[in-house]
């Protein structure tokens, strides 16, 4: 191990020991402190916040609202890695209490149905809640995550994860791990809401061209599995609302290029239509638009 990773690893496992000592309240408040500080110090991210704050809502917000937004996305993000950070001193009781939820429905329908699903988010509120709400709701579910260039930091990441019942799929093997895991009627979940330099389509996100992973909607058409999409909002502390939205199925053109970007420009749009409800629960520290833009035709 690299003498950095040593440290990184060391400062990592520290800060999650400590948050998952103290009160939840209490954490919560380190949270708030580091959420400021972020936002502070990090003028480059606020930078790239802002731009995609402007491309997006164009004259819709002022520079006040503007910058009132980014604070709470820093805020947010802050609060949601304290909260992933305790999922080892959670259980699937304590999940299910923190969370109120509209569309679960759709879930045990699919789950009846017997071709397991692609459960797609966005980068949302506590997104890596979603899929604990999913997992301790007494569904069978994997995370296709990416791995961490530091080792240890990785290992302890997946096993948040394992300690609320949550597989986990490497995307180096998505492949065959994710075709498995649909044919054993599992849930497959996946934050597909960042821009995609190899394996992408083209959509529509905010009136602008947005390269987005092919790979959700790719695995669901060669399975014959729906796709559901759902968000989790951030209603205060210990307090989250999950919304799942009724399935789409692939629709079987036979041309399958075709059928991904019907997908995928689907799910992209009911994101779109949640983070203009709450746009401060976005990550909007990530350069989403990498696409040259369209040419005016005035």
């Amino acid at each position: 191990m690299k003498i950095n990773h040593g440290l990184e690893y060391a400062l990592a496992w520290t800060l999650t020991k400590l948050v998952q000592i103290l009160p939840g309240r209490v954490a919560d408040m380190i949270a708030f402190v580091l959420g400021r500080l972020a936002y502070a110090i990090l003028a480059s991210r606020r930078r790239v916040a802002r731009e995609n704050l402007r491309r997006a809502f164009g004259d819709e917000k002022s520079p006040g609202e503007i910058e009132e937004i980014i604070k709470n996305v820093f805020l947010n993000i802050a609060r949601s890695i304290v909260e992933f950070a305790r999922q080892p001193v959670l259980n699937h009781e304590k999940v299910l209490k923190m969370t109120t939820s509209e569309g679960e429905e759709y879930v045990e329908q699919v789950y009846k149905e017997g071709k397991g699903a692609m459960l797609i988010t966005g980068h949302f509120g506590n997104w890596e809640l979603m899929a604990s709400w999913v997992a301790s709701s007494g569904y069978p579910l994997d995370l296709l995550i990416g791995k961490q260039h530091n080792v240890k930091v990785d290992e302890m990441l997946i096993s948040f994860r394992k300690a609320l019942g949550m597989g986990v799929i490497p995307i180096g093997v998505a492949a065959r791990g994710v075709i498995k895991a649909l044919r054993s009627n599992r849930m497959v979940a996946v934050v597909s809401d960042q821009h995609s330099a190899t394996g992408a389509v083209n959509v529509d996100f905010f009136g602008r061209p947005a390269a987005t992973p092919k790979g959700p909607a790719a695995f669901a058409i060669k399975v014959g599995a729906p796709i559901i999409f759902g968000v989790i909002i951030r209603q205060g502390y210990n307090k989250h609302h999950a919304v799942i939205l009724p399935p789409i199925y692939p629709p079987g053109t036979g041309d399958t290029e075709a059928d991904i970007k019907s997908l995928t420009q689907e799910y992209t749009s009911w994101l779109e239509e949640w983070i203009r409800k709450y746009p401060d629960q976005w990550l909007w520290t990530h350069r989403r638009w990498k696409l040259p833009e369209p040419e005016s035709t005035n």
